[in-house]
Protein backbone atom coordinates (compact mmCIF):
# COMPACT_ATOMS: atom_id res chain seq x y z
CA UNK A 1 0.00 0.00 0.00
CA UNK A 2 1.52 3.59 -0.75
CA UNK A 3 1.68 6.38 1.36
CA UNK A 4 -0.29 9.71 0.44
CA UNK A 5 2.60 12.51 0.71
CA UNK A 6 1.51 15.62 2.94
CA UNK A 7 0.81 17.31 -0.21
CA UNK A 8 -1.85 15.01 -0.94
CA UNK A 9 -3.61 14.59 2.19
CA UNK A 10 -4.86 18.05 2.62
CA UNK A 11 -5.33 18.09 -1.50
CA UNK A 12 -7.60 15.18 -1.67
CA UNK A 13 -9.92 15.98 1.24
CA UNK A 14 -10.67 19.87 -0.40
CA UNK A 15 -10.90 18.44 -3.66
CA UNK A 16 -14.10 15.84 -2.25
CA UNK A 17 -15.27 18.72 0.11
CA UNK A 18 -15.98 20.72 -2.85
CA UNK A 19 -16.79 18.28 -5.15
CA UNK A 20 -19.87 17.53 -2.88
CA UNK A 21 -20.77 20.45 -1.31
CA UNK A 22 -24.29 21.86 -2.62
CA UNK A 23 -22.55 24.91 -4.39
CA UNK A 24 -20.53 22.40 -6.75
CA UNK A 25 -23.64 19.44 -7.67
CA UNK A 26 -23.33 20.85 -11.42
CA UNK A 27 -20.16 19.43 -11.18
CA UNK A 28 -21.07 16.35 -9.55
CA UNK A 29 -25.27 15.90 -10.07
CA UNK A 30 -25.76 12.55 -9.67
CA UNK A 31 -24.30 9.73 -7.87
CA UNK A 32 -23.32 7.83 -11.13
CA UNK A 33 -21.30 10.73 -11.99
CA UNK A 34 -19.59 11.22 -8.40
CA UNK A 35 -19.00 7.35 -9.02
CA UNK A 36 -17.11 7.83 -12.27
CA UNK A 37 -14.74 10.53 -10.40
CA UNK A 38 -13.92 8.76 -7.69
CA UNK A 39 -13.20 5.56 -10.12
CA UNK A 40 -10.56 7.97 -12.19
CA UNK A 41 -7.90 7.69 -9.21
CA UNK A 42 -5.01 5.57 -9.73
CA UNK A 43 -3.79 5.49 -6.73
CA UNK A 44 -5.93 3.40 -4.25
CA UNK A 45 -6.01 5.37 -1.21
CA UNK A 46 -7.45 8.18 -3.05
CA UNK A 47 -9.96 6.42 -4.94
CA UNK A 48 -10.86 4.59 -1.59
CA UNK A 49 -11.02 7.96 0.13
CA UNK A 50 -13.25 9.23 -2.58
CA UNK A 51 -15.75 6.43 -2.21
CA UNK A 52 -15.97 6.89 1.52
CA UNK A 53 -16.38 10.62 1.08
CA UNK A 54 -19.85 9.62 -1.29
CA UNK A 55 -20.97 6.82 1.18
CA UNK A 56 -20.91 9.25 4.35
CA UNK A 57 -22.57 12.11 1.93
CA UNK A 58 -25.07 9.35 0.88
CA UNK A 59 -26.07 8.49 4.27
CA UNK A 60 -26.47 11.99 5.12
CA UNK A 61 -28.60 13.10 2.15
CA UNK A 62 -30.79 9.92 3.08
CA UNK A 63 -31.35 11.28 6.48
CA UNK A 64 -32.70 14.54 4.84
CA UNK A 65 -34.74 12.70 2.54
CA UNK A 66 -36.14 10.19 5.24
CA UNK A 67 -40.37 10.36 4.72
CA UNK A 68 -39.99 11.67 1.33
CA UNK A 69 -38.63 9.32 -0.46
CA UNK A 70 -41.63 8.76 -2.56
CA UNK A 71 -41.83 12.36 -3.23
CA UNK A 72 -38.58 12.73 -5.04
CA UNK A 73 -38.99 9.34 -7.00
CA UNK A 74 -42.36 10.63 -8.29
CA UNK A 75 -40.86 13.80 -9.01
CA UNK A 76 -37.87 12.08 -10.88
CA UNK A 77 -40.07 9.73 -13.04
CA UNK A 78 -40.94 10.23 -16.48
CA UNK A 79 -44.77 10.69 -17.13
CA UNK A 80 -44.94 8.11 -19.41
CA UNK A 81 -43.07 4.94 -21.01
CA UNK A 82 -43.01 3.12 -24.66
CA UNK A 83 -42.39 -0.06 -24.44
CA UNK A 84 -43.76 -3.40 -26.94
CA UNK A 85 -45.69 -6.05 -25.81
CA UNK A 86 -43.75 -9.10 -25.35
CA UNK A 87 -46.61 -11.20 -24.82
CA UNK A 88 -50.27 -10.85 -23.31
CA UNK A 89 -51.76 -13.28 -21.26
CA UNK A 90 -55.81 -13.33 -20.42
CA UNK A 91 -56.20 -14.35 -16.74
CA UNK A 92 -58.87 -14.78 -14.40
CA UNK A 93 -61.98 -12.48 -15.01
CA UNK A 94 -60.77 -11.88 -18.44
CA UNK A 95 -57.94 -9.33 -17.23
CA UNK A 96 -54.84 -9.43 -18.88
CA UNK A 97 -50.89 -9.60 -17.59
CA UNK A 98 -48.52 -7.89 -20.27
CA UNK A 99 -44.46 -8.76 -20.62
CA UNK A 100 -42.90 -5.35 -22.09
CA UNK A 101 -39.85 -5.66 -23.85
CA UNK A 102 -38.38 -3.58 -21.26
CA UNK A 103 -38.68 -6.43 -18.90
CA UNK A 104 -41.67 -4.89 -16.80
CA UNK A 105 -44.69 -6.61 -16.08
CA UNK A 106 -48.11 -4.56 -16.01
CA UNK A 107 -51.34 -6.06 -14.98
CA UNK A 108 -55.13 -4.70 -16.03
CA UNK A 109 -56.66 -3.47 -13.14
CA UNK A 110 -60.40 -2.54 -12.95
CA UNK A 111 -63.28 -3.59 -16.07
CA UNK A 112 -62.80 -2.54 -18.99
CA UNK A 113 -64.52 -3.24 -22.72
CA UNK A 114 -63.15 -5.64 -24.00
CA UNK A 115 -59.83 -5.52 -26.24
CA UNK A 116 -57.92 -7.39 -27.93
CA UNK A 117 -54.68 -7.07 -27.03
CA UNK A 118 -51.30 -9.06 -28.00
CA UNK A 119 -47.51 -9.69 -28.32
CA UNK A 120 -45.67 -7.33 -30.71
CA UNK A 121 -48.13 -4.47 -29.95
CA UNK A 122 -46.19 -1.01 -29.48
CA UNK A 123 -47.67 0.91 -26.07
CA UNK A 124 -47.96 3.73 -23.78
CA UNK A 125 -48.28 3.40 -20.83
CA UNK A 126 -48.56 7.27 -18.75
CA UNK A 127 -49.95 8.51 -15.10
CA UNK A 128 -53.11 8.88 -14.62
CA UNK A 129 -55.17 10.46 -11.68
CA UNK A 130 -54.19 9.21 -8.22
CA UNK A 131 -51.46 7.49 -8.87
CA UNK A 132 -52.94 4.99 -11.56
CA UNK A 133 -51.53 4.06 -14.74
CA UNK A 134 -53.14 3.63 -18.17
CA UNK A 135 -51.96 2.11 -20.91
CA UNK A 136 -52.92 2.70 -24.51
CA UNK A 137 -51.72 0.73 -27.69
CA UNK A 138 -49.65 3.38 -30.09
CA UNK A 139 -52.20 2.26 -33.26
CA UNK A 140 -54.78 4.34 -30.43
CA UNK A 141 -58.25 3.17 -29.39
CA UNK A 142 -59.57 2.92 -25.47
CA UNK A 143 -56.50 3.37 -22.39
CA UNK A 144 -56.50 0.31 -20.21
CA UNK A 145 -56.00 0.80 -16.36
CA UNK A 146 -52.78 -0.92 -15.29
CA UNK A 147 -50.63 -1.73 -12.53
CA UNK A 148 -47.13 -2.60 -12.41
CA UNK A 149 -46.28 -6.25 -10.49
CA UNK A 150 -42.56 -6.50 -11.47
Amino acid sequence: MRKISPAHSITLPLFLTALLTPGHQAIAESLKEQLQQCSQFSDNDKRLACYDKISGSLRQHAEQQFGQEQQQVIEEAPEAITAKIVSAEEGVHGKFTFTLDNGQVWRQVGSSTRNFWKGGEQVTIQRGALGSYLMRKETGGRSLRVKRIQ
